[in-house]
């Protein structure tokens, strides 16, 4: 029979390991460590090489069939778990090709592959019963794993990826002429020879795309969150490129100078040969590289756009840690690992308890484990639930344009059939302008002409399509109207308008990016998705966007600025101030001497050289702080952010 002081220090030991004194980040690591230790003491069973090679033997099955698709048909592939390759071939036919993977039949049998297909698009999907299952690579429960699918796509080489998304695994595009846009999840996205718009996405993983030639008409967009992002272009390339890094290095063949921020951050903006193409490359924990093809070709002329607005419009990002609390991090997490180590029993004293194991124990520590396990999986769930959170605050910070973008799955932002058309109107100098688009960015330059001038590029898929798009403009005395219209809002339209200084702007869009400069009036601009800049204006701004970052910098006046999930950036002079986010961060840099008052739901602010107070607060869920002497008091609400003030 177990001694009593023998049964004392195994319930010490346990009541130590299942402590509810540590910190949250602590007890994942603690009761990983308390079930490795139960472990120990129960029996070990012996598994005959047969059953082991029973348990372990894969099972396999395989796919194999083609369909008829025009020459430029449109391909989607949706995929959870296994690699993606997609070559091509000259003929109007798709070969779809996979192998089924997994340890159990009735795990393979629940994969399902789903084909629909016409003579203009094929759509494949691998189908679970349960979306939502998760993967392990643990020794035991990876046999229980659901099946994977491994794609061998043969397309023609004209026709167009509109949707290709992958969660688990890597992807690999050799040679597709058409228009390319996919995403992985977990996994890295490679694709060479493209000659159409191309958008490629990764959350952990390196995206490397090779162009053999550039279209003006074709965007280009490339992002990844954590891994390196690599784009190789011609050398005599014409396109206008712009990368922006929150953690990583940005380097390119072209000698195109690279700005660094004061705390966190790299951008990259300058144009090649004579402009065109727009490259886009966005990055959060990598590395960024624009290299030249060994083609023999002369190496375009290269010219940095970057002006001072760009090269600080970056710095001290309120999203990203300090190397401070980096630091305070790393530390915390070191001794809380060193606490866990000194709170575990002692190889000794485990092989001692092991002797002396009774059924009745055997039985109390097997129901002990089960409570860790239970324990473990509630605070893994915890851990997604947070990492979840902020990995969106990080991908927030490369760009609200591409997640819009790629959301669009149905490829209503592709643009096969584009036309451009301009008109001017000769105005007053206060002058009101109605600019609008159902889809689409638009961008504002205040200029010194007295006239309103627009340029509408009308982008479709199909050209049935395009001939419904249409662009709207009409003057009725000092009042100007540009309005892009669709009876079935297909396609889209993006507008770049130039208007007097001192004109008063309305901007919306229903789905798109809004830029204004250099304007002084009463400015309001809406987007229902996508994010606003607003930069060296001036007057009342009102802004406001569904689901987007706003950034406003140098602006001098009243300011209101709302957006539902997105962080605020606020640079200027401002007479009165109303920010609110209903989940992201607020950064606010005034002049050094400023006087005004803070009023917030945060718990608290982070200061980067104001001088503070805090100050009496007029309701019990709010906080006031002064700036300086107190005065005008600005509202800054975050649901879930930190409010960040610092001196310009």
């Amino acid at each position: 029979m177990l001694n009593k002081a023998l049964i004392a220090s195994m319930t010490m030991a346990a009541a130590l390991l299942s402590s509810g004194n540590w910190p949250a980040a602590s007890g994942l690591a603690a009761k990983v460590d308390q079930l490795t230790e139960l472990q120990d003491f129960l029996p070990q069973t012996s598994t005959t090489p047969e059953v082991e090679l029973q348990q372990r033997e894969e099972v396999r099955e395989e796919f194999h069939q083609t369909y008829p698709l025009a020459a430029n048909g449109r391909v989607s592939l949706e995929n959870m778990n296994g690699d993606i390759r997609i070559t091509v071939a000259d003929g109007n036919e798709v070969q779809v090709n996979a192998i089924k993977r997994a340890y159990k039949r009735e795990r393979l049998a629940e994969a399902k592959i789903e084909v629909a297909a016409t003579a203009d698009a094929i759509r494949i999907r691998t189908d679970y019963p349960n979306r939502d299952q998760n993967f392990t690579t643990e020794e035991r429960g990876r046999y229980n794993n659901p099946a994977t699918v491994e794609y061998a796509i043969v397309v023609p080489r004209r026709a167009r990826l509109e949707s290709i998304n992958l969660i688990n695994g890597s992807m690999d595009i050799d040679g597709v002429e058409g228009d390319v846009k996919a995403s992985s999840v977990n996994g890295r996205v490679v694709a060479r020879g493209l000659k159409g718009e191309a958008k490629l996405n990764t959350v952990n993983g390196t995206v490397e795309a090779t162009f053999a030639q550039l279209d003006p008409t074709k965007p280009l967009s490339l992002g990844s969150v954590n891994g390196s992002v690599v784009v190789v272009i011609p050398s005599d390339a014409n396109a206008v490129v712009r990368a922006e890094t929150i953690h990583g290095a940005i380097r390119n063949d072209f000698g195109l100078a690279v700005q660094d921020g004061e705390y966190v951050g790299h951008s990259l903006y300058g144009q090649l040969g004579s402009g065109g193409s727009r490259i886009k490359l966005g990055n959060v924990n990598g590395g960024i590289t624009i290299k030249r093809a060994d083609d023999g070709r002369p190496l375009s002329l290269a010219q940095s756009l970057l002006s001072q607005k760009d090269k600080n419009k970056d710095k001290d990002d309120p999203q990203v840690f300090s190397s401070a609390e980096a630091r305070a991090i790393h530390d915390n997490a070191r001794a809380l690992a060193e606490q866990v180590s000194r709170a575990t029993l002692s190889q000794a004293d485990i092989e001692k308890m092991q002797k002396q194991l009774t059924p009745e124990i055997q039985r109390e520590v097997e129901r002990a484990m089960r409570e860790a396990e239970r324990e473990i999986q509630q605070a893994q769930r915890e851990v997604q639930r947070e990492t979840s959170r902020q990995l969106r605050e990080q991908v927030r910070t490369v760009s609200r344009s591409e997640a819009r973008a790629s959301a669009r799955a149905s490829g209503a932002g592709s643009s096969r059939f584009v036309e451009q058309e301009s008109k001017s109107f000769s105005v007053p100098a206060n002058a009101r302008v109605n600019v609008s688009t159902y889809d689409g960015p638009i961008t504002i330059h205040g200029w010194d002409k007295a006239e309103v001038m627009y340029t509408a590029a009308r982008h479709a898929d199909e050209e049935t399509e395009l001939k419904e798009v249409r662009v709207e403009a009409e003057q009725q005395g000092s009042a100007v109207s540009v309005i892009a219209k669709s009876d079935h809002e297909r396609g889209w339209v993006s507008l770049d308008v130039f208007v007097p200084r001192n004109a008063n702007v309305h901007v919306s869009s229903g789905d798109g990016r809004l830029i204004l400069q250099g304007v002084s009036g009463e400015l309001t601009l809406r987007t229902s998705d996508g994010s606003i800049e607003v930069a060296d204006s001036q007057g009342q701004l009102k802004v406001s966007s569904g689901d987007g970052h706003i950034r406003i910098a140098n602006f001098d006046g009243q300011a209101d600025a709302r957006t539902g999930d997105g962080a605020i950036s606020l640079d200027g002079r401002f007479s009165s101030l109303t920010a609110r986010t209903g989940d992201g961060s607020i950064s606010l840099a005034v002049a050094p001497d400023s006087n005004f008052t803070v009023e917030t739901d945060a718990a608290d602010i982070t200061n980067h050289g104001l001088t503070i107070s805090e100050d009496v607060s007029t309701s019990a869920r709010t906080k006031r702080w002064k700036v300086g002497r107190g005065g005008n008091v600005f509202v800054l609400s975050t649901g879930d952010g930190r409010i960040v003030l610092r001196p310009r």
